[in-house]
């Protein structure tokens, strides 16, 4: 069985075909799916998917970098209403984007401090968008917390020194179908420099849909390409890589 840790399910781009998206991800092995919730909009959508689907999906809700303008004292007020939710396992996505965020780099750091701030005071592990970001993300988590904390390295796209300083940091390395791609050597050397203690595997769908999908719609269900590429790496049946990304995700999510 996997767990997807990172899905955008509530986007309309499943509207019309919702209920069998989620059924073929159980066909494939998919046991459990966490749905990103943008904002307090998007985390009441992935909570009230999490709600219909107990012990299927579950939710999470943030301000993702692009939106950290946004971010008032309003808005923490309804991040917390929400986390406090059972079926509310994750903090995020939050973080830094040095690359394709308008935001000034000072108010995306604010933000985000902020953010993990709350969700150490509510004991929630976070998930963390970093790109080309993470010496800047590592000094706001420490900046709060000096040990670091605990949550999920997004969409990871970097080499193994990077991979390994997360690890160090309190985070599991979560890939997505990138490392599926011709052009993505450098993430399958961090597979190679982790374990799978180490590791888990989400979709980001509907975007990054692994090989041989790519280009069209990611759905939970092609998680298993991306748990199959990794047991490539290691030389291990892929059993063994679902067991033990599932052990990770259900140990930091607390499901």
């Amino acid at each position: 069985m996997l767990i997807d840790t990172h899905s955008h399910i509530n986007f309309d781009s499943y509207h019309g075909d919702r209920a069998e998206m989620l059924e073929s991800a159980r066909v494939a092995g998919v046991e459990k799916i966490v749905c990103i919730g943008m904002l307090p909009e998007g985390g009441r959508e992935a909570l009230a998917l999490a709600k219909a689907n107990p012990g299927r999906v579950y939710a999470s809700v943030g301000c993702h970098p692009y939106d950290a303008a946004l971010l008032d004292d309003a808005m923490m007020a309804d991040f917390e209403t929400l986390l406090r939710e059972p079926e509310c396992v994750l903090m995020g996505e939050m973080g830094v984007d040095t690359v394709k965020a308008e935001v000034p780099q000072d108010v995306q750091e604010r933000a985000f401090a902020r953010q993990v701030e709350l969700a150490i005071r509510l004991d929630k592990p976070v998930c963390i968008h970093s790109r080309e970001a993470f010496p800047i993300v590592e000094r706001v988590i420490r900046g709060v917390r000096p040990q670091g904390w605990r949550g999920f390295a997004h969409c990871f796209s970097d080499g193994p020194e990077e991979a390994l300083k997360w690890r160090d940091l309190g985070f599991l390395i979560s890939f997505a179908g990138q490392v599926t791609f011709k052009n993505a050597q450098k993430l399958r050397d961090a597979v190679k420099a982790l374990t799978p203690q180490d590791i888990v595997v989400e979709t980001d769908c509907p975007f990054l849909a692994p090989t041989p999908h790519r280009g069209k719609r990611n759905e939970p269900a092609y998680v298993a390409l991306t748990a199959q590429c990794i047991a490539e790496q290691w030389g291990i049946p892929v059993a063994e890589v679902a067991a033990h990304t599932t052990a990770n995700a259900r140990k930091m999510l607390g499901i």
